[in-house]
């Protein structure tokens, strides 16, 4: 039986195996987000604006979700994190 198992598998074409292997993996888009502006300064008791970065748990969002650059990122995220300190912002919602 091992030897039917062998002899099967020798007998297939790779090159279709590859082609029909691409044919059926689904296509992955990915969703251009457009770029939110940034100011060059982010004022950390402008707590509205800085809300906009927080979900309802309160975490800061992540920049893949957000859609902003790095440095824009750290940017903001330093500026809640001051809001925070000066309880302007929450750390966690219940």
């Amino acid at each position: 039986m091992a030897d039917k198992d062998i002899d099967v598998r020798e007998d297939r074409d790779v090159a279709v195996e590859e082609d029909s292997f691409t044919e059926k993996m689904p296509r992955r888009y990915q969703r251009r987000r457009p770029r939110q502006v940034v100011p060059d300064y982010v004022d950390w008791k402008d707590a509205e604006y800085l809300r906009q970065f927080l979900p309802e748990r309160g975490k800061i969002m992540p920049r893949r979700i957000s859609g902003i650059t790095a440095k824009d990122q750290r940017r903001i995220a330093t500026a809640i994190k001051r809001a925070r300190i000066m309880a302007l912002l929450p750390f966690v919602t219940e």
